[in-house]
């Protein structure tokens, strides 16, 4: 009786998260900052029945109203906005030390010196209002929970709400704030987790997807997407099984020929082996699965202490900047999760879903139709 109620309980869970957001396929493209998540890609991802994501952390107002409307030009699909939940304002003048080992990178690449201080500006408020002028439906976001005021504020226009979780309190936080799915965000996962406090966790809440994933369907009565390492159908339909309504995934779109990622980057992905990855702090302050480079090796040997985020992440920006410029994959953060192994070579959009839902009609029961 126990397992039956279960199941029905779970199937609803997945029913209810596509019914929703709209979807037909229960996977999300992650919402990976820095250029990644181009409008072709959003938009491709969306065409396909799956929840294509805007990587709206470090952009400006401007620029996501610009990437918001380009989506619109390219599907009538919904789509989503990822956002960084924690204010992003900093400034510091603490930075020499830091700066001489950063300026062997700029010498190197024949680039300007570093500056003595550093000021980060926080656009958090001002894209909420972009969202809701642009009547985005869901936003999804990392690094804590949104304010109960930009909570209200979206709520009111009816916004689905998602949310990163590491460990079970962070998930139950999000669910008390008023949030309406939690992705369950493994150890296996690459770039940035959403790990709320740092400080009690300085690298990140280490604990596995299917640990994870399990705790909080067992006590979470909320939808939950499971995230990290996942690059297969296979994972996806065990993932299913256990519970998730959902999967997300972020490595395996990376090499997407829509996606944004710089071509030394794509042949860095490639060339890859599933050990190839490390959790570091060197390129933005906050602990962040990449590959193994030059960069992470030289300035973790310097002992150097790194700078939190986001001051960091602003000091390094003009190496990794140029490191893209110049295809030099040693200067740049090579984010990826513990699944790049398995990435062998660019593919489409297209081909990259139909591997990931050929299948899931006979296993999972997606649509109505």
């Amino acid at each position: 009786m126990f397992k039956t109620d279960k199941m029905e309980s779970e199937g609803l869970h997945l029913r209810h998260f596509l019914d929703k957001t709209r979807m037909k396929v229960p996977i999300i493209q992650a919402g990976m900052a820095g250029g990644i998540t181009t409008p072709e890609l959003v938009a491709a991802v969306a065409n396909k029945g799956a929840l294509g994501t805007i990587g709206a952390g470090y952009m400006s107002a401007s620029v996501l109203q610009k990437e918001i409307q380009q989506v619109k030009n390219l599907t009538d699909k919904p789509f989503a906005v990822n956002l960084f939940a924690t204010n992003l304002e900093a400034f510091s003048t603490d930075t020499r030390e830091m700066q001489m080992v950063l300026n062997q990178f700029r010498d190197e690449l024949d680039i300007d010196r570093g500056s003595d201080s550093v000021k980060v500006y926080d656009y958090l408020e001002e894209k909420i209002y972009i969202i809701l002028q642009e009547n985005i439906p869901i936003v999804s976001t990392a690094f804590g929970a949104l304010s109960s005021v930009l909570i209200d504020r979206l709520k009111e226009k009816d916004v689905t709400l998602i949310g990163m979780a590491t460990n079970i309190s962070e998930a139950k936080m999000l669910a008390e704030s008023g949030y309406d799915v939690i992705v369950a965000q493994g150890f296996e996962a690459g770039g940035h987790r959403g790990t709320f406090d740092i400080r009690k966790h300085p690298d990140g809440c280490n604990i596995g997807l299917h640990v994870l994933l399990q705790e909080m369907v067992d006590e979470i009565s909320l939808p939950v997407i499971a995230a990290g390492g996942i690059h297969t159908k296979e994972q996806i339909h065990a993932l299913l099984s256990m519970g998730a309504a959902g999967v997300q995934l972020g490595t395996r779109f990376l090499i997407a020929k829509e996606a944004g990622t710089n071509t030394a980057y794509r042949r860095a992905l490639m060339k890859a082996e599933t050990e190839g990855t490390v959790i570091t702090k060197v390129f933005s302050g906050r602990p962040a699965r990449a590959i193994q480079n030059c960069f992470v090796k030289e300035v973790e040997k310097s002992n150097c202490p790194v700078l939190p985020f986001p001051v960091q992440n602003e000091l390094t920006k003009d190496i990794r900047a140029a490191g893209k410029d110049f295809a030099i994959s040693d200067m740049q953060s090579l984010w990826a999760g513990q699944g790049v192994g398995a990435i062998c070579e660019e593919e489409s959009l297209e081909k990259i879903m139909n591997s990931l839902t050929k299948g899931f009609s006979e296993k999972v029961p997606l649509t109505d139709e």
